[in-house]
């Protein structure tokens, strides 16, 4: 339990007294953070893994070893290496494998949920700072809320498709938090039987990944996904070769690497190199996400996650899985220009309307899907005549229809709870371009109303009622495993029924809480017709 340092901690302003805790691999310094509003204990920038430098750069992390002293953890250490941009800021460093702790500002008399949360980014972005994902609106709840980095791009999913480079060194730098999770949240006041991961965008992709691999059976017994899942795109093993993929980067750098070298000289080149040239490298060579591995004792991905979910060889626990009304519009509805010239593009090119995990279609195959599809959204019209069947469309293809085809399959066998974020704040940043008949909330909304955001503050009354909403709403599941245990709770006042089948009932999140029957019955009658009768099974993804 918490050991004070200082007797005053809770009645100081602003970062307090310092808080020690004694963990197996040694003691830690964490603070009080104290608002005028809130405080909540933090423990920021525990090492969990040795820093995967030098040989162990792309390779699985390996656990930190002990340290002497208290280990100061009262401040957020660095990000990972993202690919968006140079390598060299202050922020950001391959030394990043950190956890993050953060608890109720008292006295923990009784074992409390945990909540272990996977940030989003594509597989080549995002941070687990509490700067970004502010703790408190979910700590109030009295859960703990664990964040952690992984490896970012060419750091965490390079892979030279053999047992030199595997792959997934950063679903496996997850994988290692969730188990020094498991070995150390009992100190902080925590309940290693009560562990509820969460994640989204590529964070609830990364949730679904877990769910489907036995490997990480016993590390929580709940999930959220949140606008991502194991079947969405870019959970998949991508078209092109990654081992190619490492080849094209070496070769980019150093002409000599040919097609005879071997991946032990394309993996040791590599990893020789400034981290700033990696990115550079990886920018015009971009494969990002998650890969097949090679069979090896140390492979974590092995199969694809389609067949998994339909055997029900998959970790039976009970999920929340959902979605935003518009998920694209950060995507192709930033101005509407853009809008324009990506219906336009989708019109003119076909190959851009079907989904890249069919598979290899012929032309006239290809013609017959895009025409079925355009026939569910925009009724044979063009995309440039309809906008906001276009947006729905796009919406449904990123993120929608693998969502709810995972909760369709997954309903065989665990209990399943499907949601739709429809409520749209009065941040325009947030919802760029709305367009008449379309949804107003876009990718990575929902984010705002579970954790405080310093860019994105709250500001409206509907918007700090939404968030007390949602925040009650996943704490109940991470306490219970039901999201609406009490009807009578004046926050929610609903129950939220479970998904059974291809019907599949929802709750939708708007200035009220209402259950919908019947999420997208058309679209996805057409979706399943697409995968069956044109795709190529096992599917990648949905």
């Amino acid at each position: 339990m918490h050991r004070f340092v200082a007797a005053v901690a809770f009645f100081a302003a602003s970062v307090c007294a310092d808080l020690v805790v004694d963990l197996p691999d040694g003691s830690i310094r964490g603070s009080e953070i104290k608002a005028e509003n809130y405080s909540y204990y933090a423990y920021r920038g525990i090492p969990f893994a040795a820093p995967p430098l030098g040989e162990l750069r792309f390779q699985a992390p390996v656990p930190n070893e002990p340290w002497e002293g208290v280990l100061n953890a009262t401040a957020t250490k660095s990000c990972c290496i993202p690919m968006s941009v140079g390598a060299n800021g202050d922020d950001v460093s391959e030394d990043c494998l950190f956890i993050n702790v953060f608890t109720p500002a008292r006295n923990i008399t009784e074992k409390l949920p945990v909540m272990f949360f996977i940030y989003g980014g594509g597989f080549s972005g995002g941070c687990a700072s509490d700067l970004i994902f502010g703790p408190y609106p979910l700590v109030n709840e009295d859960v703990i809320l664990v964040t952690a980095n992984y490896r970012l791009g060419i750091f965490g999913f390079l892979s030279t498709e053999d047992s030199v480079v595997l792959g997934n060194a950063g679903i496996k730098d997850q994988l290692l938090a969730m188990q020094w999770t498991q070995k150390n949240i009992e100190y902080f006041g925590g309940d290693p039987e009560k562990v509820t991961i969460f994640g989204e965008s590529a964070g609830g992709m990364s949730v679904g990944v877990h769910i489907a691999n036995k490997k990480s059976e016993g590390l929580y017994r709940a999930a959220i996904c949140q606008s991502g899942c194991s079947l969405a795109n870019l959970t998949q093993t991508q078209p092109d070769s990654p081992r190619k993929a490492a080849y094209d980067i070496a070769r980019s750098v150093n002409p000599l690497i040919s097609a005879t070298s071997t991946t032990e000289e394309v993996r040791d080149f590599l990893q020789s190199l400034p981290a700033d040239t990696l990115v550079e490298a990886f920018q015009a060579n971009p494969q990002t996400g998650p890969v097949i591995e090679v069979p090896d004792a140390d492979a974590y991905i092995t199969d694809l996650s389609f067949g998994i979910l339909e055997t029900g060889n998959f970790n039976q626990v009970p999920v929340i899985i959902g979605t935003n009304s518009a998920e694209s519009l950060p995507f192709v509805a930033q101005t509407r220009g853009l809008l324009l010239l990506s219906a336009l593009l989708h019109d003119t090119v076909p190959s851009t309307v079907v989904p890249p995990n069919l598979g290899p279609l012929t032309s006239a195959e290809q013609d017959e899907v895009v025409a079925l599809i355009k026939k569910a959204y925009t009724g044979d019209l063009p995309f440039l005549a309809d906008l906001a069947g276009f947006i729905e469309y796009t919406s449904d293809y990123m993120f929608v229809k693998s969502s709810l085809k995972q909760a369709e399959v997954q309903s065989s066998y665990t209990p399943v709870y499907f949601y739709e974020l429809s409520f749209s704040g009065n941040n325009e940043i947030l919802h760029p371009t709305i367009v008449e008949g379309a949804g107003k909330t876009g990718h990575g909304e929902d984010i705002f109303y579970l954790f405080d955001m310093q860019d994105f503050p709250l500001t409206s009354y509907e918007e700090f009622r939404t968030r007390s909403r949602m925040t009650r709403l996943w704490a109940n599941f991470a306490k219970t495993l039901n999201p609406t245990p009490d009807p009578s709770d004046p926050v929610l006042n609903i129950t939220w029924p479970q998904v059974s089948g291809s019907i599949i009932p929802y709750l939708n999140i708007n200035d009220t809480l209402e259950i919908k029957p019947g999420k997208k019955q058309k679209e996805m009658a057409m979706w399943d017709y697409v995968y069956y009768n044109y795709g190529q099974q096992p599917f990648r993804g949905f």
